[in-house]
């Protein structure tokens, strides 16, 4: 630290000392009861500067080692306090080392959770590749061509909408969005995996209007609606209700339901469940991101379920996008 930067910071001391010394001469010299010689005054001017300027060039050169001291400080411990305002530099120094750290671990986990997400997802896209290429080799035009091919897509889309979670806040726009429109959109868009899977649909959504981005809501609903077609066997009913009172939609099947122990876990990262091991096999992330979009948007998204009768499927819409997270 220079002397003429710490005279720069203490310009306002200075000033005042100084400013009061000149008053304190002015009065002394016109107040005619205080009897002092101007030698006198003069002598009393100059020790008084002498002892702040003295006070003043000590407090430099402390601060000075002190600054010298922090600068070569690895900061693996944080310098110990001499006075009320370090103190104050101190706590704060703490708090941004904890903010600091944090954010650190939250990047962490986010690039190992992508890791991880990325490995299981090479891993399961393999299967449909191959069995996409056996069809072409073997020159077989079927239903199970567009269904690998349609597994690739599904994968493709999760992995897409996983990268863009971490800043989803960038890439959101909160909107009016009429929901009966939107789910003849989706239907249309499964109406295959019906017709195929010989699956009944009982549409009962009227006009409703809600809040939300367009894209992170048809993710979740597509998620949620493929689930109940993979988990619903042929014959099956599935029912989509748009409820404008209590402002849900719900998607209940008739499907082989979840086992009581899995339920409370089906939203976890990775996990598969009795379900997801069986013929049905599952990458165990498709509703945790439909979770983690729901949150995002600020709805809330629950399912009920008991085994052998069937899932419901339950996502709640705010009435204003207060409750909207911003991450």
């Amino acid at each position: 630290m220079k002397f003429r930067y710490y005279l720069i910071d203490q310009k306002w001391q200075l000033i005042t000392f100084y400013s009061i010394l000149a008053v304190i001469s002015i009065v002394i010299s016109v107040e005619p009861e205080l009897r002092v010689s101007y030698s006198s005054l003069l002598y009393l001017i100059l020790l008084a500067t002498f002892l702040y300027n003295l006070y003043f060039i000590g407090c430099f050169y402390r601060k000075r080692g002190q600054l010298r001291k922090w600068q070569s400080q690895d900061f693996e411990s944080i310098p110990a306090s001499s006075s009320y305002e370090q103190q104050i530099y101190s706590q704060m120094l703490r708090q941004l080392e904890k903010q600091y750290l944090r954010q650190i671990h939250e990047r962490n986990e986010a690039a190992k959770e992508q890791l991880e997400f990325m490995t299981q997802w090479f891993h399961e896209i393999k299967t449909p590749i191959a069995v996409s290429r056996l069809l072409l080799e073997t020159e077989i035009d079927s239903p199970s061509m567009q269904e690998e091919i349609d597994k690739i897509e599904g994968y493709v889309e999760q992995a897409l909408h996983f990268s863009r979670l971490n800043d989803f806040n960038k890439d959101y726009l909160i909107q009016e969005i009429d929901l009966e429109k939107l789910m003849k959109e989706i239907i249309i868009g499964e109406s295959k995996s019906f017709i195929g899977r010989k699956i009944k649909l009982d549409l009962q959504v009227s006009s409703m209007t809600v809040l939300s981005d367009k894209k992170g809501l048809t993710y979740i609903v597509r998620q949620v609606l493929s689930n109940a077609l993979k988990y619903t066997k042929e014959n099956g009913k599935i029912t989509i209700i748009a409820d404008s009172k209590s402002r849900n939609l719900i998607i209940r099947d008739s499907g082989i339901g979840i086992p009581a122990e899995d339920l409370p876990r089906v939203f976890e990262k990775g996990f598969t469940g009795k379900n997801g091991r069986g013929p049905q096999r599952s990458t165990g992330m498709g509703l945790y991101l439909a979770k983690k979009t729901a949150e995002k948007l600020g709805h809330t998204l629950i399912l009920e379920s008991a085994t052998d009768i069937g899932t419901k499927a339950i996502l709640h819409f705010p009435e204003t996008v207060n409750n909207i997270h911003q991450m």
